[in-house]
């Protein structure tokens, strides 16, 4: 049988640890490669619904989100939980590299102004 001075002690480790690892689970951290490609992707998509939208249907937007390949980024932390980010992506185009402001809102990454 446990005795009491020992289990109130592991649940005060327990309870000290909580708020680091609702960290880890939640904002922390930058975006990664993949959650900026993502995002990029998301707001292709939706170029080209409005493009589509403003064309009648008669042809499709100007961008193919599948073609996209974000292959580097660093992200900089800065005010308000918004990231700064040097994006570099390659596509059927050619490589690319951007400065893109992202945040995440309600658990998702997305653009914000800068």
């Amino acid at each position: 049988m446990t005795s009491a001075p020992f289990r109130f002690s592991r649940v005060r480790s327990l309870l000290l640890a909580l708020p680091i690892i609702l960290a880890a689970c939640g904002k922390a951290g930058a975006p990664t490669n993949a959650d900026i490609q993502q995002v990029v992707q998301n707001y292709m998509q939706n170029v080209n619904e409005r493009t589509s939208d403003r064309t009648l249907g008669l042809i499709d937007g100007p961008y193919d989100p599948a073609d996209l390949n974000v292959t580097n980024s660093d992200c900089t932390a800065h005010d308000n939980d918004v990231y700064h980010c040097t994006v570099t992506a390659v596509s059927k185009k050619g490589t690319h590299t951007a400065q893109l402001n992202l945040k995440k809102v309600n658990g998702s990454w997305t653009l914000v102004e800068s």
